[in-house]
Formats: structure tokens, C-alpha cells, sequence
């Protein structure tokens, strides 16, 4: 998957021209899962800062997102992530409630 940098660049570079590409319209889908899965490597290389909740955003937000290997992977483990995470938050709240 070429970075989203480099797909705005072509996306930029197509707006020169005054005819409409066939390939706009996937062009700007690879775009929108470019700019997904920086988002989702930051958040995961920041994991001291990453919630529950940046996990649920960022699983609802990629939901929308054309179907792409790199992207359905990048869900998978975030949803298994966020299944552990939740697991593991009830867990502690549930000691908490004991004590």
C-alpha cells in the first residue's frame, strides 16, 4: 500500500488534468485506508496512550472503508485487541467492586 502522502500527491496531480479518471474513485478509496492505517500504527506504537475508546473509534471508523488485505488485517487485531482489553477491564473492575 503506497502512503497516503503519496496518494494525495497522485490525487493533487490529477486535478491538473480536465478529464475525469476511471481510477479516481479507488484512487481516493486507497486514500481513505492510506490515511486508516497510519492512524491505526500510530495509535498502536503509542500503546502507554492507546484506550479502549481510540480502539472503538478507530474500529468504527475503518467499518466504512472498501475491502483491501493490509486493512482487514489491521481490524482483525484491533478487534482482538479491543476483545482482550474489555476482557481484561472488566476483570479489574470487577476486583475493585470486591474489595
Amino acid at each position: 500500500m503506497p502512503s497516503a502522502v503519496e496518494l494525495q500527491e497522485l490525487l493533487d496531480v490529477s486535478f491538473e488534468f480536465d478529464v475525469e479518471l476511471p481510477q479516481l474513485g479507488e484512487l481516493r478509496a486507497r486514500l481513505e485506508q492510506a490515511r486508516w492505517l497510519q492512524d491505526v500504527h500510530v495509535a498502536s506504537s503509542e500503546h502507554h496512550s492507546l484506550t479502549l475508546d481510540d480502539m472503538r473509534r478507530l474500529i468504527d471508523s475503518g467499518v466504512g472503508l472498501a475491502p483491501y488485505p493490509a486493512v482487514e488485517k489491521a481490524m482483525a487485531k484491533l478487534q482482538e485487541l479491543l476483545t482482550v482489553s474489555e476482557h481484561w477491564d472488566d476483570k479489574a473492575r470487577n476486583l475493585i467492586k470486591a474489595r
